[in-house]
This record gives structure tokens, sequence and C-alpha cells, in this order.
């Protein structure tokens, strides 16, 4: 419970600054934007038999570089002020810290795809399925950006004092998250399908979810 209380109090810290300035929110939702016109521009003109494929893809390639740019500004205030010595000095568990970070680049991530989602319905027949199964949609999205976060949050405070922080994420990042979306893409493939065994698929992705948070607060 104690680092409970400290992911909270660091969450609510963390909050309050950005809503001085929307600094992470207003570039990732922006950015969100410039990629959701892009896709509009290149691929409305497809076919439903065709565009049904391509809606995963977006979908996750979006979150994926959203993601990494937030991933990459979200330790900015600790090392342009130098007070990420001063925090892991504090008595605050690591844990704790890493938490934050976590929940706040996956309220960033949430927050974008409550654009991004419905974007993509509107804007391509093929995504129907998510206007018609909100739940499941809302749930796929939710586990899907919380492996994602789960591992680039570990990273990017890894690298968050170090030269040339935001090449070597990237060049880090996208190997090791592969996999998570990957299976994310199946996932939202199985959904827009109608797939009677979504349910195990999103229990699948929970799963995976559980060992990566495990694995990222052991390390």
């Amino acid at each position: 419970m104690r680092v409970v209380r400290q992911a909270v109090l660091l969450l609510r810290s963390e909050l309050r600054q950005e809503l001085r300035d929307f600094e992470l929110l207003l570039s990732a939702g922006f950015f969100t934007l410039v990629l959701l016109a892009m896709f509009y521009l290149s691929f409305a003109s497809l076919p439903v038999k065709h565009s049904l494929p391509a809606v995963p893809a977006m979908l996750w390639l979006t979150i994926a570089f959203v993601g990494v740019l937030t991933l990459t500004r979200a330790f900015d205030r600790e090392r342009e002020a130098d007070t990420l010595r001063a925090l892991l000095a504090a008595p605050v568990e690591r844990l704790a810290i890493y938490l934050a970070k976590a929940a706040l680049c996956l309220l960033v991530l949430m927050l974008c795809c409550l654009v991004l989602v419905p974007g993509l319905w509107l804007m391509f027949p093929g995504g129907a399925a998510f206007a018609e199964q909100p739940g499941q949609t809302a749930l796929l999205v939710l586990l899907g950006c919380g492996g994602y976060v789960a591992v680039g949050t570990l990273f990017a405070a890894g690298l968050a004092t170090g030269g040339g922080k935001n090449t070597l994420l990237f060049i880090i990042l996208y190997p090791l998250t592969t996999p998570i979306l990957l299976y994310a893409l199946a996932t939202t493939r199985a959904l827009l399908d109608r797939h009677p065994d979504l349910p195990g698929f999103l229990g699948q992705m929970a799963a995976l979810d559980l060992i990566l948070f495990a694995l990222a607060a052991l390390l």
C-alpha cells in the first residue's frame, strides 16, 4: 500500500504539471490527427474488403508512433531540471516512480485513442465493428497500450539521463514491443471479423500484460 500511495502522489504531481502546459497531450494528440489525415488520404479509396485488414495496422502503427513520442518526453522535465537524482535519493520506492510514469503514459495514449478509434471507424467502413462492440474495443486498446507502456516506460527510465536517449529508445523499443503489437494486431482482426474466440484473445493479452508489468517491476 505504501508503494501505491507514493505512485498516486507522484501521478497527481505529474498530472498537475501536465495540466499547466498540456505539453505531452497536445504533442501526442496533434501527431495522432496528422497520422489519421495521412491514412485517410492514402487509403480512403480502398474497397471494404481491402480496408478491413488495413484498419488494425493503422490503429497499432499510430499507437506505436505516438507511444514512442510520449515515452521520449515522459522524463524530459526530470532530465532538464536535473531532478531525477533528487527523486531517486528521496524516500520513494523506485517501483512507485515507474508506476506513476507508466500510468501517465498510458493515460495520454488512451486519450489519444479516444480520437483515433472513432476516427478509424468514421473514415473506413472496415472499422464498423469498433462501434458495434465498444466494450471489447476499449478493453483491447487498454490491454495493447498497457503492454506497450510496460516495456517502454522501463527503457525510457533507463535512458532518461543518457545522451542520445531519443535515438536509443527508438532503436531499442520497436524490436522489444513487436511481439506485443503483433498480438494486438491479431486480436484486433479477430474483433473486426466478429471471431467467437475474441474473449480468449483478450484473456491472453491480459496475461501477457501482467507478465510484462511483473518483469518491469522486478527490473
